[in-house]
């Protein structure tokens, strides 16, 4: 064999090779399939505690009205007996009376009972307004009609009918009463608390605001608080906590990823997430934002103990959601102490996503003691009224029993002080300033 032949066997061996791997370049399909990546870290709750949504939207307190007197209570057994009961009725026939309420008697006179018959009614009270398409995902109603409401409150006539029951669902601002029948027959329950009514407290009419006629019966309460580490949080609200930068600003420990920022101020027990890429201007329906809030809390562990009880309050304008911590059924508030600065959930949300979520660093981990005390009757609370020129008795949408959280001398350990507070026309809440007999009275702040 010559080396012509030689040179000729070799160049066709590299056309060869040459053709084979174009071919398999040209042919080539790589493989799409998920890579795993062992490194991935799971972000981890901060607690296994989870709430159904009627735990969270629940009545605020429960009213009976018979014929002039007025009874109120805010005992949580009681209200947790009607709120089951009512969850499972089954209403039909929805229809808006409003024009007729108003035409025959007056919202007003019927609302707040001024039409004396004989008739005893329950009414069931929440904070804020609640949509149908909420209270449709926990309760066995229907919507047949299709009934795009809201509503604050509840009214029940207690009848010795047994059938064609009907009740009330009323939105209390807007002055729009939706009637229902009640296709389920009411349990023994409405007549064992209507006989239980003279172990409440009584109420009078003042002004458009129901008052007790007495004293009102209250404890004081103190608590262990423990705080949640700002190491937690990253752990539970960030995907991946691996990518995550941790600075210090002042007193403020602040963690970052490419697009969110949470902020631990153990200052004043604060922590503040913030995801700014997510467009605020993106409405959700009430009822989904309910809804959503809740699961969201739910997935990261975001109630933290048993003991701290966070009860829907309010929506605002600005699309923003609030859960306020809540003890024996009565709100706490922040109105005297700059290291507990808030006691509320507050998120904002855009379409799905969250864009805002600010809360409480502390939870209240063991209960101490209890004192047996009361808070002013309704002649002690109309006289604070009038003697503060601040405060315009028309402005008050409300006066309700709520505790004020302060620090004690002893670290960790919180003291819940029983305080009347008003809710204004505003939205802003404030501490009523109000003197018993003989004794001094007590700040004002707002929250």
């Amino acid at each position: 064999m010559n080396r012509e032949t030689i040179k000729s066997i070799i160049l066709t061996f590299l056309v060869l090779t040459s053709l084979f791997f174009t071919w398999n370049i040209w042919t080539y399909q790589p493989n799409y399939g998920e890579i795993s990546n062992s490194n991935y870290i799971e972000n981890n709750p901060l607690s296994n505690v989870t709430k159904k949504p009627y735990e969270v939207v629940q009545p605020d307190h429960i009213m009976i009205h018979e014929k002039i007197k007025h009874y109120a209570t805010y005992d949580e057994i009681v209200i947790e007996r009607i709120w089951k009961d009512i969850r499972q009725w089954e209403l039909e026939e929805f229809k808006n009376i409003s024009g007729e309420i108003e035409k025959q008697y007056g919202f007003n006179q019927w609302i707040n009972r001024e039409i004396h018959n004989s008739t005893p009614n329950f009414e069931v009270i929440f904070n804020d307004s609640i949509p149908m398409s909420a209270l449709l995902s926990i309760t066995d109603w229907t919507d047949e009609e299709d009934f795009n409401i809201e509503f604050d409150r509840i009214y029940i006539p207690l009848t010795n009918e047994k059938a064609n029951r009907k009740l009330y669902l009323v939105d209390y601002e807007h002055k729009y009463v939706v009637e229902a029948q009640v296709k389920t027959a009411l349990s023994n329950l409405w007549t064992e608390v209507y006989k239980e009514k003279e172990s409440f407290e009584s109420y009078v009419f003042w002004n458009g605001l129901f008052l007790p006629e007495k004293p009102f019966p209250i404890h004081r309460l103190q608590y262990f608080t423990k705080s949640m580490s700002g190491e937690q949080f990253k752990n539970a609200l960030f995907s991946d906590p691996s990518y995550v930068k941790r600075d210090v600003n002042a007193s403020e420990f602040v963690y970052t990823d490419s697009s969110r920022q949470l902020v631990i101020n153990e200052d004043k027990e604060r922590v503040v997430y913030v995801n700014p890429t997510i467009d605020q201007s993106l409405t959700t329906e009430k009822g989904k934002l309910i809804l959503q809030s809740i699961d969201f809390l739910n997935k990261h562990g975001g109630w933290l103990s048993g003991l701290n009880d966070y009860r829907f309050e309010k929506t605002d304008q600005e699309q923003k959601i609030y859960f306020r911590l809540t003890v024996r059924n009565l709100p706490v508030f922040s109105f005297s102490d700059s290291h507990y600065s808030i006691t509320t959930i507050m998120q904002s949300w855009g379409k799905n996503d969250i864009a805002l979520y600010q809360r409480p660093l502390f939870y209240l981990d063991d209960f101490i003691r209890e004192d047996k005390t009361t808070l002013p009757g309704a002649a002690d609370i109309i006289e604070a009224i009038k003697d503060n020129p601040s405060i315009e008795a028309d402005k008050i949408k409300r006066i309700f029993p709520a505790y004020d959280i302060q620090q004690s001398s002893r670290q960790n350990i919180v003291n819940l002080e029983p305080i009347w507070c008003i809710e204004l026309e505003n939205d802003k809440y404030q501490r009523l300033n109000v003197k018993k007999a003989g004794k001094g009275g007590e700040g004002i702040g707002l929250e």
